[in-house]
């Protein structure tokens, strides 16, 4: 075809202009500015290895939401009287209650003392008084008429929606006693005629025995209930997540965890089968009540609460074999072939339980207990004896408070009977208080222990209280020796401090020293000092050795700390970022140096090192410092995100701080809250996720669900099965795999609402802009998109011209109605199409609505036109 419209003096030929790979994503500069290769936006997007962008794959969903949308505070409250007058339980508080005593929301209260009729239970709150520390519920199924007392014995119509209560239950005939509304009695009845409702009760006259008259106090004023167990607010709802972090267990190849720390207890999630695991705080007694640092650790998994006692557990799973197992209406009773420990309360996981018309292999709390039995309670009822080859009963044990107020120093350890064999040294000492990886020090002894006075040792096991070993290169024999714990410099050892998060580095963790370790911790009003442990001892702090002040009193704050080399530490504060060297053995010789005063962290979790770098979410946007050497790092005066700085603009910066990011598949993954305008201030959550590809140079992509009530909580690496895959966790406490699904995103949004629902990725290629070289004005005849279908799905989506000068956008067309049907299945076309459009330049603009169809290349066809030197606008 000729190139050429016409001969003559104002020759206009065609100029073809395109892309025939896609690289990364340059919102920054004017589209016309961008290099080939570059696009102007990439939403929900993939660019692949081979130059093809593609929409990415969906959000898988592992476990939904967990949180109830009700309030479910456990609140270390003392009840200090209780009783009750007409069916209404007052209950005097030591303290003020919460703000969180809402009249309505439920209450549960336990182990209050009565005769018949029960005021412990679960009902809703009456009201609250915050100055008299007084609240109120209705828990009596008596009902009083005229001085005479009533029990509810059968609701003849049950269908009515708006009946007046239920019958014997905790709210019969509290709400609804209105002239217009009030029921009609009798001696034997009671008919009650409502808006629409005709319902009729039997009830019969009691005379309520002594001791449970309602005027009968069942908490004598004066006396204490200790409420750890006892005064809850919706004890077994969860309102809120507010941290996870993934448990690798190191005796399995293949077994993974995620825990999430919600308000009132921990819910973990098994990887591999989505198997779902509980534990508490303290047995119940303790609560997390915001954003919280969550990390493994010398074989432990350690929540950090800031102002409050971090929470430590053993994540080992433990399993106790199941001997026998059966249901009767909603119990079941499950025998174990050992003593299985467990208490009520207790969660434990019935697993691989068969021969059930409905599953009852679930997590449940324990509800009776002996030894070697227990009961648990199932939404469902059925009768069945269950299969039980190879049921277990899993459980992790509960969080418990780090230790914490004064440290005692132990003393000198004696043993007059050490024994030495094969190089372990097992001494006996009562109330040695050892932990392995502590370290003591050799200080007298007879031979052949006399060879090695001075010289440290490190526990290798603690057998009993009384008892423990070390290794030691002496020959074998029995003899006196004295031992002692490793002293403090200066004033002495501390516990760890109460801390917003912890890093561990170098077999030491190292913690924030912002807070006391006291037991009710208090502020030092300092936030740029940090303290180290012990070897393998994170309970054990030398509060002058191994402290450091990071800053020397200037207006910067500690923010995260991130492992460099194996002597080096990288310190990141606000406004500043430091080097820690000399941080392995003997921290007697650490040194602090800046590496630069010009940037710093704005979000500890975005802190990630990626082969030779550091990134970071800073106030001036993503950065990367450099270190050339093993001793040598280098900041950058130019943000890495500066290709995309548009979207920089529109992170919350009153949010950004919970902005967290981790590296995986070449890419770092980066979630920040992202507001629908610069400075707008609409976004106070993770709402996206900024897409860094190191193979290609440059970021790829900008994903969002598409929902408003999508909440990113963490980002976690982790195994399902053998392989590492990427995960996100949820403020609703939902488990999801990233790119882990071909359809659209599945995903749990609503509070108390476990089961997912599929939303559309809704994905968008704007191309750069082509000018053909030309400041001219062109017209802009045909243009050409190679796609092609990905496999299992059909294509299609629709195309779109937006030119410049003038400014306008062409009608979108679809794909399937230019080739007359979706493209099939693995299938490839060249979609031709016509644009007729005039402007400076045209964007190409491609939005899938069918499968995951790669886009190849995209060419437009221009002539340039209208060469008059009139000028225009």
């Amino acid at each position: 075809m000729s190139r050429y419209r016409s001969y003559g003096k104002l020759d206009d030929p065609f100029v073809t202009e395109g892309d025939t790979f896609f690289l990364r994503m340059n919102a920054r500069l004017r589209p016309n500015q961008l290099k080939p290769g570059e696009v102007a936006l990439s939403k929900n997007g993939r660019m692949n290895d081979d130059g093809t962008w593609q929409p990415r794959k969906g959000l898988s969903t592992l476990f939904g939401s967990i949180t109830s949308g009700t309030d479910a505070i456990r609140l270390p409250y003392v009840i200090q009287s209780a009783s009750r007058s007409s069916g209404v339980v007052t209950i005097v508080l030591d303290d003020t209650p919460s703000l969180s005593f809402i009249p309505g929301e439920n209450i549960t209260v336990a182990d209050l003392g009565f005769t018949t009729d029960s005021p412990n239970g679960t009902f809703p709150l009456e009201s609250v008084n915050f100055t008299t520390k007084v609240i109120t519920f209705i828990s009596s199924s008596f009902v009083e008429h005229n001085g005479v007392f009533y029990k509810c014995l059968q609701d003849n119509i049950s269908s009515a929606s708006n009946e007046p209560g239920t019958p014997g239950g905790s709210s019969f005939w509290s709400s609804d006693t209105n002239a217009s509304e009030a029921p009609t009695w009798s001696n034997s009845s009671v008919s009650y005629s409502g808006p629409g409702v005709n319902d009729t009760f039997t009830v019969q006259p009691a005379s309520v025995p002594a001791g449970t008259s309602p005027n009968t106090s069942v908490c004598s004023a004066g006396n204490s209930i200790a409420t750890t167990l006892n005064f809850t607010i919706n004890d077994d709802g969860v309102n809120a997540v507010y941290g996870s972090a993934v448990y690798s267990d190191a005796s399995s190849n293949n077994d993974d965890y995620i825990f999430s720390a919600t308000n009132n207890l921990a819910v973990i999630i098994r990887l591999k089968d989505s198997a779902l695991f509980k534990c508490r705080y303290e047995a119940g007694g303790e609560t997390v009540d915001g954003p919280v640092g969550m990390t493994q650790g010398f074989d432990k998994m350690f929540i950090f609460r800031s102002r409050k006692t971090t929470l430590s557990a053993s994540p080992a799973l433990n399993s106790i074999g199941i001997s026998s197992a059966s249901q009767s209406g909603q119990t079941i009773t499950v025998n174990t072939s050992t003593n299985h420990g467990r208490v009520t309360g207790d969660f434990v996981t019935l697993t691989n339980l068969g021969a059930w018309t409905v599953n009852p292999n679930d997590c449940y709390q324990i509800t009776r207990i002996s030894d070697t039995q227990f009961t648990v309670t199932m939404a469902s009822s059925q009768t069945a004896t269950f299969n039980v080859s190879g049921a277990q009963a899993e459980y992790f044990e509960d969080f418990t408070r780090v230790d914490r107020g004064t440290y005692t120093a132990p003393q000198y350890l004696t043993d007059t009977t050490a024994t030495a064999s094969s190089g372990v040294v097992t001494m006996d000492a009562v109330n040695h208080g050892l932990e392995i990886g502590n370290e003591i020090t050799i200080r007298n002894g007879s031979s052949p222990f006399d060879l090695f006075v001075n010289q440290n040792a490190i526990v290798t096991s603690t057998p009993t209280a009384d008892q423990f070993t070390f290794n030691l290169g002496v020959e074998d024999g029995t003899a006196s020796l004295t031992a002692s714990r490793q002293l403090a410099i200066g004033k002495g050892f501390i516990h760890m401090p109460a801390a917003p998060w912890g890093q561990f580095h170098q077999r030491r963790l190292w913690v924030p020293y912002w807070f006391t370790s006291d037991a009710s911790p208090t502020d030092r009003n300092n936030r740029s000092e940090i303290v180290a442990s012990d070897i393998l001892d994170s309970d054990t702090y030398d509060r002058i050795g191994n402290q450091f002040t990071i800053t020397a009193g200037k207006s910067d704050f500690l923010v995260g700390i991130q492992p460099f080399t194996q002597d080096t530490l990288a310190i990141f504060n606000r406004k500043s970022i430091h080097l820690m060297t000399g941080v392995s053995g003997s921290l007697a010789d650490v040194k602090t140096n800046v590496v630069t005063t010009e940037i710093g962290a704005s979000a500890r979790k975005s802190i990630v090192q990626v082969a030779n770098q550091i990134l970071f979410l800073s106030d001036q946007g993503i950065y990367a410092v450099e270190f050339y050497d093993q001793y040598h790092l280098r900041g950058t005066g130019t943000p890495l995100s500066e290709s995309i700085q548009p979207f920089v603009d529109r992170i919350n910066q009153d949010y950004a701080h919970l902005s967290c990011a981790v590296y995986f598949d070449s890419r770092y993954w980066l979630a920040v809250p992202l507001d629908s305008a610069p400075g707008r201030g609409d976004s106070t959550k993770l709402n996206a996720i900024i897409v860094y590809n190191f193979i290609n140079g440059g970021f790829e992509s900008i994903d969002q669900v598409n929902s408003t009530e999508f909440a990113i909580r963490d980002l976690i690496v982790a195994r399902e099965g053998a392989q590492n895959a990427l995960y996100l966790t949820t403020e609703e406490g939902g488990v999801h795999k990233v790119d882990g699904f071909e359809g659209g995103d599945v995903v749990s949004l609503t509070a108390g609402q476990a089961q997912s629902e599929t939303i559309p990725v809704v994905s968008q290629l704007t191309t750069r802009q082509y000018d053909a070289d030309s400041m001219d004005r062109k017209t802009y005849s045909r243009a050409e998109l190679h796609v092609k279908s990905n496999t299992g799905f059909s294509t299609d989506g629709n195309i779109q011209f937006i030119t410049e000068d003038p400014d306008s956008t062409t009608q979108s067309t679809s794909i399937s109605s230019l080739l007359g049907s979706n493209l099939p299945d693995s299938e490839e076309a060249s979609v031709r199409l016509r644009v007729n459009k005039r402007g400076f330049g045209v964007q190409a603009d491609f939005q899938p609505t069918n499968g995951r169809p790669y886009l190849r290349s995209a060419k437009v066809d221009a002539r340039i036109t209208d060469r008059s030197t009139t000028s225009v606008s």
